[in-house]
């Protein structure tokens, strides 16, 4: 039983047949990343490309984490088969984890694996390997319950003030991820009801608490960046902001926090007398700091992509390899195989530029096979010749032209317009040009 594998599925919504990769082995001592990922329910999903029905697949799997020797194999409860059957599966998935780790690492807790049969209990082993007590855990599953009750009241706003009357200091950070996770969980799995209950929910609550507020006030000062100038009219914007709204304005505008904004900002202070010192010292203050903070995690991310692109680099099966990875590919990997692909390039040398254009172009493919077939379809048309290429290519999917996917055309069309750049202006013309194509074929 290998790691991961893609099983059939026939969605039970509209019977089309595919394949979904799923994982047996988790190992978060090799994949850090994993951890996150699983608690947040976003492994073993499986989401029908055409309809975009889905949810997660209960599976066996082992779980292991090596820094807190603890070794966990869940077995969903649902899965009603014989007990020799069942000792069978798991004595195959924590010999495929064995079969991967050096002898040093197999210490005695292997003998005893913990059994898991709810996905709820073995999350909240790990997070208690994670330090989170049981205290923690009452309280975020308090707000969960929370977010399911006043779900059903995102259409509601006279019913939904009744409920969250009094409860203000609950909706905190905390809250609000956990219903961004919640979300996220529901998009993934193509449950749209659920995801509009929860993203209107999501709005109504950031307009009406004070955590929301808070977050509003900290957009509309990275907004307001937008319209600076200069480096003394962007010194003017952050040293009129509060504490709380300059960290958000760090985070947006790290690059122009550079040494001569610090000088500058020192300047401002050692001009200033009384309380106005005192308020421009203590911003300096959290802008270093949280500078600092940013600059530390933007070192491990690119160090842990660096050390993924060798691994993948070094195997020989890239298209199996960063399949194994793909929870782990995000932006910053992306940008540090931009940087090395460019880099082997300059240095002429080929085989190691082919070796990162196909670990690049199997990612692509990966990131297409799970998007709707409508995003596929709008950026093969994108990349396609205007106006002949894309009429042909309407032609050939004509029966894919519905509403819904003009209607999407006008939206990517007015998103790529509002980036307030030359080339998110060009794609917007570029996506009207085709959507008329197309409404012309309806």
């Amino acid at each position: 039983m290998p790691e991961t594998q893609a099983v059939q599925i026939q969605c039970p919504s509209c019977r089309t047949v595919y394949q979904a990769p799923v994982r047996s082995v988790i190992d978060v001592g090799k994949n850090p990343q994993f951890r996150q990922a699983f608690l947040a329910g976003q492994l073993n999903v499986a989401v029908c490309p055409k309809c975009r029905m889905g949810g997660p697949l209960e599976l066996p799997l082992v779980y292991h984490d090596p820094a807190a020797e603890f070794l966990a194999v869940y077995f969903p409860q649902h899965l009603n088969i014989p007990e020799v059957e069942k000792q069978k599966v798991i004595g195959e998935l924590t010999q495929n984890l064995m079969r991967d780790l050096p002898a040093e690492q197999r210490k005695g807790y292997f003998l005893n694996p913990r059994q898991f049969f709810s996905r709820q209990s073995l999350n909240d082993a790990i997070l208690g390997t994670m330090g989170v007590s049981q205290e923690e855990l009452d309280r975020q599953r308090n707000k969960l319950k929370m977010i399911d009750q006043l779900r059903v009241m995102a259409d509601d706003p006279k019913g939904l003030e009744l409920m969250i009357k009094g409860k203000d200091a609950q909706f905190d950070y905390e809250f609000f991820l956990l219903l961004s996770n919640r979300l996220a969980q529901a998009e993934a799995a193509g449950d749209e009801k659920a995801a509009g209950q929860l993203g209107a929910l999501r709005e109504r609550l950031m307009a009406v608490t004070s955590f929301g507020k808070k977050a509003a006030k900290q957009q509309e000062a990275i907004a307001s960046l937008k319209e600076v100038k200069s480096a003394e009219e962007f010194l003017e914007k952050v040293a009129a902001l509060d504490p709380d709204t300059a960290d958000a304005v760090a985070v947006a505008a790290r690059p122009l926090l550079d040494y001569t904004f610090f000088q500058k900002l020192t300047d401002r202070i050692e001009a200033s007398r009384g309380p106005a010192r005192e308020r421009l010292t203590q911003l300096r203050d959290r802008l270093l700091e949280t500078t600092r903070r940013l600059d530390e995690a933007t070192r491990a991310a690119v160090q842990d992509s660096t050390a993924l692109l060798q691994e993948l680099l070094a195997s020989t099966d890239v298209r199996a390899a960063v399949r194994e990875h793909i929870a782990e590919i995000d932006d910053t990997f992306l940008a540090v195989l931009s940087a090395n692909m460019r880099e082997a390039e300059r240095r002429g040398s080929r085989s190691a530029l082919e070796r990162m254009t196909a670990i690049y172009e199997e990612i692509m493919s990966l990131i297409e096979e799970s998007q709707p077939p409508e995003i596929r379809l709008i950026n093969r048309l994108l990349d396609a010749a205007y106006p002949e290429g894309t009429r042909t290519m309407l032609k050939e999917n004509q029966a894919e032209l519905t509403p819904e996917t003009l209607e999407l055309m006008s939206q990517l069309a007015e998103e790529f317009e509002q980036r307030d750049s030359s080339e998110g202006r060009e794609t917007a013309k570029r996506l009207r040009d085709i959507r008329t194509q197309a409404m012309l074929l309806v």
